[in-house]
């Protein structure tokens, strides 16, 4: 019976080095210029897309854009912490508001990142490692589709790839100036998405446990490892003792805040992170994506179970692989821990969110990838899962995330100066008030406030206690006798019930013969929803 064994010597010194027979000279020839394509169209379709900003995005800017004083009060209502729309508003300040250069700071965000795939891939699993992890990260329609996305979420994923070298760096020679790297690094994540602190709390525990269980290895004693585990740990503490300025903000929000335009999370929510990371976040993928997700759950798999044995043959076994231990712990723990916190919480689980982590379930695939000691396997496995990246994230990039361009295209055309237009929810308010050139009056419900921010606190009591009769009649007497009312409306938002339908009723009996000029077309845009038109 054969036993389970890590890779003999020989091949892992074949995984580590060139090839140096004639055929596998000849497929460096081929493999290493296409990787390099393969790449640099990855680069290249980060800074490209054809949508216009949709409701978070519109949001963030407006946001970023405010003077610097006051952007912490703006997120206080807003329910996010302030590094990334800090450096947007300086990003803005130099580059200007316009939808490519708003979105640059996050495909810059994405392509930073990359080198850093590379670096992590290498201590993972040498070499082979390296570039699995670099064209699989450079291919990822995830990536690109955030890449292209004025949100913070290109930042986490160069953030946690920080954070994981910064840690194992420190936990191999724990200096002050790499214990500083993970404090640091530490409270860049929290300042930058709440979900970082999932990522930070699994990790501190993997860290305490392995202080109680490390085990001597070929560099360290047992007592060195625990001693670094132990510093590390600490370190990671007072990156956490940075965050407490904002600290007070955070338990605002927490209370009055969260994610109110979903439901709580669910453990069902795990499931579907595959799929985000295969389809692009905005979309679903469609037959290429189905392939690379299955390409890519294979890879991780073999990352977790598979052994090299030959050039011919991995092997399979329950038994997880040492090296890949630590990151599947704090890649599941961390979703894990946001179902939970999510259940009690009444908070989202959104795939996007996962931005923090997805750089460990790259390396998991890299590491899989790295298995196959047959190069060709290897570069043809990569090719096929980067070619179907690629085709998704052209897609992806190529459709429209938002109604809000048709929707402002036909106001601009047809409202008189003095037309009131009433956003119902207000979440469709940011997006085409950007689009938006017509001298019209704006009203959002159920606030009667400014499109071109959103106030989440206590958003589903304000609604439940917002009379849509009441307030439909404050916007026909608002509008005056002379002046047409634009309704942007659509059903079916967390929380909303059927206000928006009472309002649109009341206006259509108030003002007969309404017109619609744009439809609620949801089986085509990520951020849908229909404009009326109720004559003055």
């Amino acid at each position: 019976m054969a036993t389970s064994v890590d890779p003999p010597a020989s091949i892992s010194a074949v995984l580590d080095e060139p090839i140096a027979h004639g055929r596998g000279r000849a497929l460096l020839r081929y493999a290493v210029p296409g990787a390099i394509a393969l790449i640099v169209i990855g680069v290249g379709l980060r800074f490209w897309t054809l949508s216009d900003l949709w409701l978070d995005e519109a949001l963030t800017v407006n946001i970023a854009k405010l003077p610097l004083h006051s952007i912490p009060a703006a997120l206080r209502h807003d329910g996010a912490p302030p590094l990334y729309y800090v450096l947007l508003h300086f990003w803005i300040r130099l580059f200007g508001q316009g939808d490519v250069a708003v979105r640059s700071l996050s495909g810059v965000a994405s392509v930073v990142a990359l080198p850093f795939a590379w670096a992590a891939g290498k201590r993972l699993g040498g070499r082979p490692t390296a570039w699995a992890a670099l064209v699989l990260m450079a291919t990822s329609p995830f990536a690109i589709s955030y890449a292209t996305s004025a949100r913070m979420y290109s930042m986490m994923t160069l953030w946690g790839l920080l954070g994981v070298l910064a840690l194992v760096r420190a936990l191999e020679r724990p200096s002050r100036g790499r214990l500083a790297c993970v404090a640091l690094v530490t409270a860049v994540l929290l300042y930058t998405h709440y979900w970082a602190l999932y990522f930070v709390v699994v990790a501190a525990i993997w860290l305490l446990f392995r202080a109680r269980r490390a085990t001597a290895t070929d560099e360290r004693t047992e007592a060195e490892e625990r001693r670094n585990s132990r510093a590390v740990f600490a370190a990671m503490v007072v990156g956490g003792v940075l965050f407490l300025p904002w600290v007070p903000t955070f338990i605002f929000q927490t209370l009055h805040t969260g994610t109110p335009w979903s439901n709580a999370a669910g453990p069902a929510d795990i499931l579907g992170i595959l799929g985000e990371y295969s389809g692009g976040g905005y979309f679903g993928g469609g037959p290429w994506g189905y392939a690379l997700g299955l390409a890519v759950f294979t890879l991780v798999l073999l990352g977790l179970f598979g052994r090299t044995i030959d050039d011919r043959r991995v092997l399979l076994e329950l038994r997880t692989r040492r090296r890949a231990r630590p990151i599947a712990w704090i890649f599941m723990g961390t979703l894990v821990l946001a179902v939970v916190a999510g259940a009690i919480g009444q908070a989202a689980f959104v795939g996007r969110y996962t931005a923090v982590v997805f750089p460990l379930f790259i390396l998991l695939a890299a590491l899989g990838a790295s298995v196959f000691a047959d190069r060709r396997v290897m570069a043809g496995v990569l090719g096929a899962a980067a070619v179907a990246g690629l085709i998704v994230s052209v897609g992806t990039n190529a459709t429209q995330r938002t109604e809000a361009g048709l929707i402002a295209n036909a106001i601009n055309k047809g409202a008189n100066p003095g037309d009131l237009v009433v956003y119902c929810p207000d979440q469709l308010g940011p997006a085409v008030n950007r689009l938006l050139h017509a001298p019209v009056d704006q009203a959002t419900f159920p606030r009667a406030a400014s499109p071109e921010r959103i106030d989440w606190v206590d958003y589903r009591k304000v609604i439940s206690a917002t009379d849509a009769v009441q307030f439909g009649q404050d916007m026909v007497a608002r509008a005056g006798a002379g002046h047409a009312i634009w309704l942007v409306y659509r059903s079916g938002y967390p929380g909303l019930g059927r206000q928006c339908q009472t309002l649109a009723s009341l206006f259509e009996s108030q003002r007969p013969n309404g017109q619609m000029l744009v439809a609620n077309d949801g089986s085509t845009y990520y951020e849908h929803a229909g404009v009326v038109r109720f004559p003055g």
